[in-house]
Formats: C-alpha cells, sequence, structure tokens
C-alpha cells in the first residue's frame, strides 16, 4: 500500500498557490462519461494514458486522479486512486473539483467576447474602466491596458504573498474582499513582469463596468448556459464542495493535510470556480475550437508573451512539452487540486485532469500530458537526427530566454554523450549591447560548495577524517554557546545542510551595495550570533556558515587553506585554468561580463567588482563553462571520488532543492530524468551546473544578473536540456 501520513491543524508553507503551469495519476476504476459507454476499442486506445494515470496515483501522497479526453466526438475518462485517504472511498470519474486558475481562461474568454463585440478595446487602459483604482506606489493604470491584465505583462504585484498565504493557512475559512485583494497587490511595488493573480481580480472588474453584471453572471451566461456545463459554477465565498467529490489534500513535506473546507473568496476570479473534467473538456474543445470566440479574437488569444512562467496568451498558455508536443490550456493549483485542462489549437485533442493534492502532482501531471500527447511531436528517424534537433531547439530555446527582461545574457556549456558544446546568447553589457562569450570568466557562487564537499570526501577516502567526526574535534570551542554544542554536529550535518546553523548572510547582504573586509572568523561569528534554526540533523536549513565551517575543518585536517588543497587536488589535475578564487580582489580575471545586481525596486545595476571576501568557501569561486564541465564530468564520473564516497555524496535528505546530498542536490525533471548539481547566486551571476551520474551528459548555465528570472530561465534550461 502507497504511504500516506495524514495531519489536521497544522502550519504549513503554500508555494503553489494559484499557479500557472502544466502536470498528471493512479489505481484503478474507470468510468464512462455520462451518456457515454467505454468499448473494448477505447480501453485499446487509452491504454497506455490509463496506464499512466494508475502510475500517478500509485506514488506516494498522490491520493487520486481524474481525467477526461475528448478527441473529435469521443469521449473517455478515468478515475484512480482515492477521494477519501481516510475512509479509502475510490475516486470517481465524474467528481467535482476546484479548478484553480483554469478560472483565468474563462475570464479571457468573456473579456475577449466583449472586445469582439466592441463594448471594449483590449487596449483600452485600466484607468478608463477603473478609474483611480490602479494608481500610487509607482503605479498607474493609465499605462497598463486589458490585454497586459490578460497576458501577465501588467507589471502589477500579486496580492497572494508570503503573509496572506500563511494567514490562509492558520484561517482558510477567512473571507477576503476584492477591495481587501487589490489594496494588497498594490501596497507592493511593481513587479518587472510575472504570473499575478491580482491582474485576473481587476479584470473582472472591468467586466462589471462595461456590462453591469457581475463576471459570474457573465460567464452563466456567455459560456455555462450555452455549453451546457451543468457541473461548473462559482461558489463566490461558500466554502462547500459539492456532494460528489472528493477531499483535497495539500502536501507538506510529506504530511498530507486535508484542505477539503476552503473559504475561496480570496482566489476570487483568478481561481474560485468548480467544474469537472468533462465539462472542461467541453470547454476547452468549444474554445480551441473557434466556437467562442471570432477568428480576430481567437488570434488575439493565441497572440503569446513570453514570461518567467512561459509563454501566456490572453487567459491561455502555450506548453512545449519536453517531447516536443506544443497544447494550448491552463493549469491551476488551488490547496486541495492541482489541475489542467488543454489541448491542441484546432481543439480536436482536449483533455483535463485532477488530482487531489496540492505541491508534488506536477512532474505526474505532465507524465500523464505527454503520455496522451505522445503522437503529437514528429521524431527524428535517427539517434544523430534527434540529437542534432535537440541541440537547435536548447539553442532556441536559450536564444528566448535572452530575449526576457531582467536576463541580459546567457552562457552555456556542457557535454552530451561525452562531447563538449557551447552556446551564448544576449549581451554582456545592458548599454553598449555588446555580446556575451562562451569563454568568459563569471563568479560561480554557492556552485563552489560542490568543489568544497568533494575536498572533504577526498579527505574522508583517505582516512583523515571521518564524515561523522563532530565539529568540535577538529574546531575545538569554535562552535559554542548561543545554543550551539559542537560535540552534536557532524561533518555530515555541515555538507548537508542538517547542522541547525544559522547563515551568516542576510537580506541586507542580498542588496547591499559594497562590502567591507571580513575574516573567515568574522562569518562563523556572524553566523553563531543568530540562535540555531533547529537541534542538529532535525531539519533542513540552507546555511552558508556551514560551508564555511567545512572549509576550517579542511585547513585543520591539511594544514593548508581550502584554496590550497582544491587547486593541488581538483584544479591543477584536471588542468581547470581558468578557475579560482576571489578572496578580497574585487575584480573578475579574465574576458568576463558586467554582472548585474537587482534591487528592492526590482531594477537591474552594475555591480560587478565588489569585495567578496563575505563568500569564502560558501560561494568565492570563478570560472567558466568549459572549466565547469570538466569538473561535474570527472566529480559525476566517478574521477575525483571512489564509489563509496560517490554514494555518500549522492544519498540525500528531501530539502526544497531535491534531495539534498553532501554539496549536491538531485532534480527530479517531470520525465523521470534526473540530474546532480548545485546552484550558485552571487552578486552579478546567476549559475547552474551539474549533469547526470556517469559524467557524460553535462550543463552549465550562467546568467549575468540576479533576481528571479535568471533562476527560472536556468532552471528552465536545464529541464528543456535533459528531457530528451
Amino acid at each position: 500500500m502507497k504511504p500516506f501520513h495524514m495531519q489536521k491543524g497544522a502550519s504549513l508553507t503554500l508555494s503553489a498557490l494559484l499557479i500557472g503551469t502544466l502536470v498528471l495519476p493512479t489505481y484503478g476504476c474507470a468510468e464512462a462519461g455520462v451518456d457515454q459507454t467505454i468499448t473494448q476499442q477505447q480501453e485499446t486506445d487509452h491504454a497506455k494514458t490509463k496506464d499512466a494515470i494508475d502510475k500517478a496515483a500509485a506514488s506516494e501522497n498522490i491520493p487520486g486522479v481524474i481525467f477526461a479526453v475528448k478527441k473529435g466526438m469521443d469521449f473517455w475518462s478515468y478515475a484512480s486512486g482515492e477521494a477519501n485517504i481516510e475512509s479509502k472511498k475510490p475516486m470517481e470519474a465524474d467528481y467535482s473539483f476546484r479548478i484553480g486558475s483554469i478560472t483565468k481562461s474563462f475570464v479571457g474568454v468573456v473579456a475577449l467576447q466583449l472586445a469582439g463585440e466592441k463594448k471594449l478595446s483590449l487596449d483600452d487602459s485600466v484607468e478608463k474602466w477603473l478609474p483611480g483604482v490602479v494608481q500610487g506606489n509607482g503605479y498607474d493604470g493609465n499605462k497598463i491596458t486589458i490585454r497586459q491584465l490578460l497576458n501577465h505583462t501588467s507589471g502589477v504585484a500579486d496580492y497572494l504573498d508570503g503573509e496572506l498565504k500563511e494567514s490562509l493557512l492558520s484561517n482558510s475559512t477567512q473571507t477576503l474582499t476584492v477591495e481587501q485583494l487589490i489594496s494588497r497587490a498594490l501596497k507592493h511595488k511593481p513587479t518587472t513582469g510575472g504570473y499575478s493573480n491580482t491582474n485576473t481580480v481587476l479584470m473582472k472588474l472591468i467586466i462589471q463596468k462595461v456590462t453591469g453584471e457581475t463576471y459570474t453572471e457573465q460567464i452563466q451566461k456567455r459560456i455555462i448556459d450555452p455549453l451546457q456545463l451543468k457541473d461548473t459554477r462559482l461558489p463566490g465565498g461558500s466554502t462547500s464542495l459539492p456532494e460528489k467529490s472528493p477531499n483535497g489534500y495539500f502536501n507538506n513535506a510529506g504530511t498530507l493535510m486535508d484542505m477539503t473546507d476552503l473559504n475561496p473568496s480570496f482566489a476570487d476570479a483568478a481561481g474560485g470556480m468548480i467544474s469537472t473534467a468533462k465539462d472542461l473538456t467541453t470547454f476547452f474543445s468549444a474554445l480551441l475550437g473557434g466556437k467562442l470566440l471570432t477568428p480576430e479574437m481567437q488570434k488575439e488569444m493565441m497572440t503569446t508573451a513570453t514570461t518567467p512562467h512561459g509563454k501566456f496568451g490572453l487567459g491561455i498558455q502555450e506548453v512545449t512539452l519536453p517531447n516536443g508536443s506544443t497544447i494550448w490550456g491552463h493549469q491551476g493549483g488551488i490547496p486541495g487540486f492541482t489541475n489542467f485542462a488543454g489541448g491542441t489549437k484546432d481543439g480536436e485533442h482536449v483533455i483535463a485532469m485532477s488530482i487531489n493534492v496540492l505541491e508534488g502532482a506536477v512532474p505526474h501531471m505532465e507524465n500523464i500530458q505527454m503520455t496522451e500527447f505522445s503522437g503529437q511531436a514528429k521524431q527524428p528517424s535517427t539517434p544523430d537526427q534527434a540529437a542534432q534537433k535537440h541541440g537547435e531547439e536548447v539553442k532556441h530555446f536559450i536564444d528566448e530566454k535572452a530575449k526576457i527582461e531582467d536576463i541580459p545574457g546567457i552562457v552555456a556549456a556542457g557535454l552530451r554523450d561525452g562531447e563538449y558544446w557551447s552556446y551564448a546568447a544576449g549581451v554582456a553589457n545592458l548599454e553598449d549591447k555588446s555580446p556575451i562569450e562562451t569563454h568568459f570568466t563569471f563568479r560561480i557562487g554557492s556552485v563552489t560548495k560542490a568543489f568544497v564537499a568533494t575536498l572533504v570526501l577526498q579527505l574522508a577516502q583517505e582516512k583523515k577524517l571521518n564524515l561523522d567526526d563532530s565539529v568540535e574535534k577538529w574546531l575545538p570551542g569554535v562552535v559554542k554557546g548561543n545554543g550551539y554544542d559542537g560535540n552534536k554536529i557532524t561533518i555530515r550535518q555541515l555538507l548537508n545542510q542538517t547542522s541547525g546553523i544559522a547563515s551568516y548572510t542576510s537580506t541586507d547582504m542580498r542588496y547591499a551595495t559594497s562590502f567591507p573586509q571580513y575574516t573567515v572568523d568574522d562569518l562563523v561569528r556572524m553566523g553563531l550570533a543568530k540562535p540555531p534554526v533547529f537541534q542538529p540533523g532535525a531539519g533542513w536549513d540552507y546555511s552558508n556558515t556551514n560551508t564555511v565551517l567545512a572549509g576550517l575543518v579542511i585547513q585543520k585536517v591539511t594544514g593548508e587553506t581550502y584554496d590550497v588543497q582544491m587547486k593541488k587536488r581538483i584544479l591543477d589535475p584536471l588542468q581547470m585554468t581558468d578557475t579560482s578564487f576571489s578572496g578580497s580582489n574585487p575584480k573578475i580575471p579574465g574576458q568576463h561580463a558586467t554582472g548585474y545586481n537587482m534591487n528592492q525596486a526590482g531594477k537591474l545595476y552594475d555591480f560587478t567588482e565588489y569585495n567578496p571576501s563575505w563568500a569564502n568557501a560558501a560561494g568565492e569561486m570563478i570560472s567558466t563553462g568549459k572549466d565547469l564541465t570538466t569538473f561535474f564530468s570527472a566529480l559525476l564520473g566517478g574521477k575525483l571520488l571512489n564509489d563509496e564516497m560517490m554514494k555518500q555524496m549522492t544519498t540525500g535528505v528531501e530539502s526544497p532543492f531535491g534531495k539534498y546530498g553532501l554539496g549536491l542536490y538531485e532534480v527530479t525533471l517531470p520525465n523521470g530524468k534526473t540530474y546532480w548539481g548545485h546552484g550558485g547566486g552571487i552578486h552579478g551571476f546567476e549559475t547552474l551546473a551539474g549533469g547526470t551520474l556517469g559524467g557524460k551528459d553535462i550543463l552549465v548555465t550562467n546568467i549575468n544578473a540576479v533576481g528571479p528570472e535568471p533562476v527560472i530561465a536556468n532552471n528552465a534550461i536545464f529541464e528543456k536540456e535533459f528531457s530528451h
């Protein structure tokens, strides 16, 4: 039996409320549509999708899955797993569920219909329809259009911030008004563009202003009634689901919490609707098939803008799956449920699915999507053609990412089946627009931690230390007081971030414009001045103090500083001639791009040169794409550590990054493939480096700016590279 850990009333952190990306499901009862009988032919046609659904539903912490597909005139639905993990009530295919951000597609259709009827223009300003509503704190509704609300390029901040998420978790039945939601959003400064639930709430108010009716009434008249969506409704502030519904859960670090009773007023027009898989296939079949919009408005809907969350049209997303298939639709995440609905551009092949848990469901959903749409992408005829096509696709993908605002340039390098490649796109300097080059050096930030961990493991391999030695053994008296006891903290816990030692870094450092000189003792003292985050081994928390202490352990064991040992043991043997240590030197050696930091207002500024002594063993190194490729190929290929130490390095603990081992973490992609690596963000540069075990497939990406967009872009490029 698959394991479930059930808990009620605990505190948790929501990171996926009302988001818009993609997903898949499990166990076993097929169910026909209301007016359709499943034939033997359908069972044969849908066997692979059924298997993918069953596999998802059998996965840990995935209660159940609902799935429906409409292909031409053929309709098939299926459910697997459990609707209630306590009673073991089986999931049913005709159950209703909260659809989250799929609601945005319904709102988008109403807006586009009104534009088609000339009752508004997509290029009308928000100020025209909502005078005075979006003003102040850097906002000007005169400069924001309806089009920008629908494709998430308005720059209006999301009202669903961390504070509101925590509030919802402690009181999930509270009622929030539209005015409260908008007011919360406008307290934040404008963003540089990105997914925002506030956009759709504002669109709802515009619909009301234009028509004199609520958006609920307009959706009912224009979509629900004409399409006979009998099980689709807008619940307002009602906390209840229809009788024929599953329980909805939230996955809080492996513990499922029942979130069925939820007041969706916080979601409002951005995510409050309830529907069924059958109704959603009917809706998207009509929408993508051109039955709800004029040809002109259909074209507008599918004209996309590239955002940090992907390509957004007007109320709809364009999604390219790892297998090359392109589908159109929308994801919907809301406490209790993760959903997707959409299909091919012509509406001939549409799906809808729901998994009754938020957090951890997206990879399963994407696997089901790829299975269902596996025939859509044309496959190359030979492995060589496939590799060449993949390489061109990755380059094009990097080109597109380099066009995103706040991403000046991108350097990428790596190995594909042992063959080295490199590519660069964008600019090295935002002012003179000089091109970025593949051979440029850059600060690698916390990728340094992978090097330090390798040194420690080499010393363990040579029996010069033991990973379970206490910190006190090697650094007597250093980790003492203020709740700390170095006798209870091991070297292993320093490397896998489970020591509980607080990080010396802070938000003030993140937004600094200059740095003083720090010694190693200064950094350790700053970390230990903060109380422990938890008792040793009782949790996971990313702390730069851990790696600085590991550097001191290396020095105590060997009699040489960690950088001297690194040069002897790794850099010189691997001939990594362009890799160096910053120390206190503000300059970056060799040819390099300008590095841009992001201030609290979300603006980039030149911060290439500064005293980097604060980074030390936690992040001071400088390298190139080629050198990092060499290192990770050697490391993951078993050339730097023996089998036992590689096993130790790749034995991970749960973390927000994935399985965090000793100086490396494992990322599992939506297609099930994994890679081991480490990210490194430091003022001016964002790096991600790693690859597959064996060392034949490696990727290094570096962007000469920091901020949310570079992090998202690096992760997306890795997913693109390793999802083939």
